[in-house]
């Protein structure tokens, strides 16, 4: 109940259009419920008399009533039509905006297609219970409720008997929300579970088809097919078997009252007329109990999508606008991590006590093997996560966390927090306060997101386009950008010769993510989109990983440029990137183990200088094997 109470609330943004609908479905059934009562007295008293202007003056009554009544169920149709289409609209808008507020690490934890589905079918859901849901359950209370009153005027003691059978249709009503609900909410998680199947094969088709997984792959969607269709069959069944009982057990009402009305006929204690118009209405009893059958169960259904879509607005995001913000029109690009600690919630740290400082428009290099924690280091800068927020010890190497009770837990012992201390074995550790990102002195926590965002440009290391024109994806951050201002930014990322190419040059439409272009082209857009926004701090995340050497070079060249007066990380294997940064730092399991310049590491002959050796013997055996190469291009592994 509580859900499609919060479900209502939107139709209710409008009230007059909603009421409206409601007013004229009330009306238009006081209209119908009374024409039995017309045919009553046409019967007993206008037939009789044989005066054929009356007669005729009845009739046309009557039928003015059917018309009336018509007039207004159309009205309420179109009303209940508007409200429903009107209270979606807005639904959607919220659930978008929501969608797009949430942390990545709810998308981290929720699949694709269950989202999807949830945004689509369990709306379309709920779309079909604010169109005819409301109208058919109002309208099937209002007529039983009009029918009995009517009948109570013809006959106080028939209509006692039909009250016996509202206690019967109130327990129907229990028994079907008990057992259809869970059903119909099960058969919406199944549908998301297979649009989820659906939505990672659709896109993965390359990876599908390269290792040719296609039987393989198919038999996963024909499991997921065959679940939904199973928990689905069932929902419905037990709705097929459930929504006739309710018109079935007033059939067995109104057989009875037939029965009792025709001895009450018999002995002349009703008359012609009104056995007529007491029959008639009975017959009008089997509508509403229809209404309000399907309206239960368009109800149970509802019930369960809404559940399932109000999820996304009762998630709860960790990252959130500061209320007090602090001013970040003019970020400077000075970053700071002090003690930062990091996990996505599984409770591996990611990145265990980094600290180090950049000053504004160095270059950073990161340095490090897959999982070192390079691109989440980067991911904290402009929030797209928070360091973890507990505070933390070191013992012997490792860093544990500390719980909101003061306890410390050690390889399975407990240690408790003493006046900052932990004392474990005779070592007595310090407790470090949460770490944090600063930005120009300030913890990014304390920025508006939209301007931190803004000072932070990003180049991933698979870039996405959008189905849109070249001009409009490298656009995206300034969509008021001027046409020079836009081809400025090409030439710099080294593109804008290959879009005047293109037959349509900057109108050139890219395919579905940027599909249409090749992987060197893709990424040279995406440099010309971080160009453009003009950010204080740069993050390019391999970002040449997918141009040759040619293009490597003249985009090296062009973020020489870019790169001056910008702070900039760049997570990279390649040493021709990472000898020219000011500061390389070093990355294993989530700790810094070497920073400094490319000279400073060569002379520590650490891990950095181990890497280079082996690269140089790399470099000279290509060279003397393949000496038309260009080998100022290497990579480090």
């Amino acid at each position: 109940m509580a859900y499609i109470w919060r479900l209502t609330k939107y139709p209710l943004r409008h009230k007059k259009l909603f009421f409206g609908f409601l007013t004229a479905a009330t009306i238009g059934t006081a209209f119908n419920v009374i024409t039995p009562s017309v045919l009553s007295v046409i019967i007993d008293s206008v037939i009789p008399t044989t005066d054929y202007s009356l007669l005729i003056a009845y009739a046309l009554l009557y039928l003015g009533l059917n018309g009336l009544y018509s007039v207004f169920d159309i009205i309420a149709r179109y009303g209940a039509a508007l409200s429903a289409h009107q209270s979606i609209y807005e639904l959607r808008k919220d659930l978008y905006q929501s969608l797009m507020d949430k942390d990545l690490a709810f998308f981290d934890t929720n699949e694709t297609g269950q989202l999807i589905a949830r945004v689509t079918t369990d709306v379309t859901t709920m779309r079909e219970f604010l169109v005819w849901g409301y109208r058919v359950i109002f309208v099937g209370i209002v007529q039983l409720i009009g029918t009995y009153i009517v009948m109570w005027t013809i006959s106080p003691a028939l209509t006692m008997f039909m009250f016996g059978a509202l206690p019967i249709v109130g327990l129907f009503g229990v028994a079907f929300a008990k057992h259809v609900r869970p059903v119909f909410f099960k058969a919406r998680q199944k549908y998301g579970e297979l649009s989820s199947v659906l939505t990672e094969n659709i896109v993965g088709l390359k990876v599908i088809r390269s290792f040719a997984a296609e039987d393989r792959e198919a038999q996963r969607v024909l499991k997921a097919n065959r679940e939904y269709k199973n928990v689905a069959t069932r929902a419905f069944r037990l709705a097929a078997l459930y929504q006739p009982l309710l018109p079935s057990l007033l059939g067995v009402v109104t057989g009875v009252l037939l029965y009792l009305g025709g001895i009450h006929f018999v002995e002349g204690t009703l008359t012609y007329g009104q056995f007529v118009a007491f029959v008639t209405l009975i017959g009008m009893l089997v509508l509403p109990a229809r209404f309000l059958s399907w309206g239960i169960g368009m109800y149970q259904r509802a019930s369960a999508a809404a559940e399932r879509t109000f999820y996304i607005f009762d998630h709860k995001d960790e990252i959130q606008d500061p209320e007090d913000p602090v001013d970040g029109s003019d970020i400077r690009g000075k970053v700071e991590f002090v003690n930062v600690c990091f996990s996505y919630g599984n409770g591996r740290m990611i990145l265990d006590d980094v600290s180090f400082k950049v000053q504004p428009g160095q270059i950073v290099a990161l340095l490090g093997g897959t999982g070192s924690g390079k691109s989440s280091l980067t991911n904290l800068i402009p929030r797209l996560y928070d360091v973890d927020s507990t505070p933390t010890i070191k013992y012997r190497g490792r860093t544990y966390r500390v719980d909101p009770d003061g306890v410390v837990r050690v390889d399975g012992r407990e240690y408790r927090v003493r006046d900052g201390h932990v004392s474990i074995d005779g070592t007595e550790c310090i407790v470090r306060p949460p770490g944090k990102v600063l930005v120009d002195g300030v913890d990014v926590r304390r920025y508006r997101l939209s301007d931190l965002r803004r000072a932070v440009g990003m180049v991933h290391q698979d870039p996405f386009l959008f189905s849109a024109t070249i001009r409009e994806n490298i656009a995206f951050a300034r969509p008021e950008a001027t046409q020079e201002e836009v081809e400025a930014a090409a030439r710099a990322a080294m593109i804008h010769d290959f879009i005047m190419a293109l037959p349509e040059g900057y109108d050139s439409t890219v395919g579905e993510r940027g599909v249409t272009l090749s992987g060197g082209q893709k990424q040279r857009i995406a440099i010309a989109r971080a160009i453009l926004a003009d950010p204080r701090v740069l993050i390019l995340d391999d970002s040449t990983s997918a141009v040759d050497a040619r293009t490597e070079r003249m985009i090296q060249q062009a973020l020489e440029n870019l790169m001056r007066g910008r702070t900039t990380f760049v997570v990279t294997h390649r040493f021709s990137t990472i000898r020219n940064a000011d500061l390389i730092v070093v990355m294993e399991r989530g700790q810094i183990v070497e920073i400094g310049t490319h000279d400073e590491l060569i002379r520590q002959d650490g891990v950095y200088a181990g890497i280079h050796r082996t690269l140089s013997e790399m470099e000279a055996i290509a060279a003397q094997q393949h000496p038309e190469r260009d080998l100022g291009r290497g990579e480090m592994a």
